[in-house]
């Protein structure tokens, strides 16, 4: 009887086990950089308690596809505009979700601060089966990071406000 069900035991164990597992299937996306932004005396202008901060509300993301310019809305997200601003450490940062259309060779994500200042995130992207993630990002045509620094997607931004 115990012979019985240590076979049945065993049998079970290896059907269950077949090539195609779940970490093969599983796929990986990291296309985001943290943006911490102040102004020329310092000042986070991502902090919601502050009266010089940007509204959260005029900040919008658009991604250019195939030569269109699409405003991301993506309603059934966490994060359904593209961004999200959150607390690190001492500082507020925002989180953007970054272009990484197939169509494109170099996605580009435009991001409207305002109705009167809008910057350009260009990417690199690597891809494989299983993984999309950024290589390198642009701002302005400016490099502010390459994943090669082995540094976190990150940058301190200064505007003039």
């Amino acid at each position: 009887m115990k012979t019985t069900i240590l076979t049945l035991m065993i049998t079970f164990f290896l059907l269950g086990c077949n090539k195609n597992s779940e970490v093969e299937n599983q796929f990986s996306i990291g296309v985001g950089i943290d943006l911490s932004i102040r102004n020329d005396n310092g000042v986070d202008l991502l902090n919601p308690n502050n009266p010089e901060s940007l509204n959260e509300l005029d900040i919008k993301l658009f991604y250019l596809i195939n030569e269109n310019v699409e405003e991301v809305n993506y309603p059934n997200s966490d994060n359904p505009r593209g961004f999200t601003i959150y607390e690190h450490i001492s500082e507020y940062r925002i989180g953007i979700s970054m272009n990484y259309s197939e169509a494109e060779e170099f996605p580009v994500t435009y991001v409207q601060w305002n109705e009167f200042d809008t910057d350009t995130l260009k990417c690199k992207i690597y891809r494989t089966n299983s993984l999309v993630t950024v290589e390198k990002v642009w701002l302005n045509d400016e490099l502010i990071w390459d994943a090669r620094d082995e540094v976190e997607p990150y940058y301190e931004m200064i505007k003039d406000y």
